[in-house]
């Protein structure tokens, strides 16, 4: 890693030290995807251990996760560098997020049919994007667009949907600077959040079929809004 990735890295903050290792894998994840670390840039344990304050043993832990998980490539005694993202890649884990978000808001606008609509944790995530968007904190705006996710994922109750959902979790937090905020005013990104929010208030109770819902979050992922969808469906 070069002086001045080292130089970067000390600004990021400090992972808990529970799951260590997964906190360094998250941290490393949010580096690259804020562009501290770029493409081809070598990762070394000793710098990461420095970094962080900690042993090799979780360093290394999550320098094989990520490894895993195509986020570096090399590994062994030539060590690790940041991969490209190429747009194959990108649009390869944008179709499988799709799917499998297509999956978790079905089932989930179906369980809150049944037992009640509750949106706490979307709302108090959209709290902290505004903040976030604000001030003009890039890194936050990152973070909250994720959990404002996660946070409907996790209540469909489809453990395995949402297993495979976090396992690209950090490929989403790199794309997300890729292909979205890149020269973007976050109030639009806040903005295209709370429409999200206003689409599935209101189609809570009424039949949403896939096709619709899978529409309406393609747009949203690529930065076009539910606007159009929302037209469309209202027409019919």
């Amino acid at each position: 890693m070069s002086d001045e990735s080292e130089n970067r890295l000390r600004g990021l903050p400090q992972p808990k030290r529970e799951l260590l290792a997964s906190a360094i894998a998250d941290a490393v994840a949010e580096a690259i995807a804020t562009r501290h670390l770029n493409p081809g840039l070598r990762v070394v344990e000793t710098t990461l251990a420095k970094t962080y304050n900690t042993s090799r043993v979780p360093v290394r832990e999550a320098l094989k996760v990520l490894h895993t998980q195509g986020i570096l490539t090399g590994g062994g005694h030539r060590g690790y560098r940041v991969a490209e993202f190429t747009p194959e890649k990108v649009a390869q884990v944008m179709e499988l997020r799709l799917v499998l978000e297509t999956i978790m808001w079905r089932e989930a606008m179906a369980r809150w049919r049944r037992d009640g609509l509750d949106l706490s944790e979307a709302e108090a995530v959209l709290e902290m994007m505004a903040l976030a968007a604000r001030g003009g904190d890039f890194r936050g705006i990152l973070k909250c667009d994720l959990e404002f996710h996660r946070s409907i994922c996790a209540q469909a109750g489809n453990d395995i949907a949402y297993l495979c959902w976090d396992a690209i979790a950090r490929h989403t937090l790199i794309i997300f600077n890729l292909a979205r905020y890149r020269d973007r005013d976050l109030r639009m990104v806040l903005s295209r959040h709370r429409d999200l929010l206003g689409w599935l208030r209101k189609r809570i109770d009424t039949l949403c079929d896939e096709a619709e819902l899978r529409s309406v979050l393609r747009e949203h992922m690529h930065g076009t809004g539910v606007s159009r969808t929302t037209e469309r469906s209202a027409a019919e």
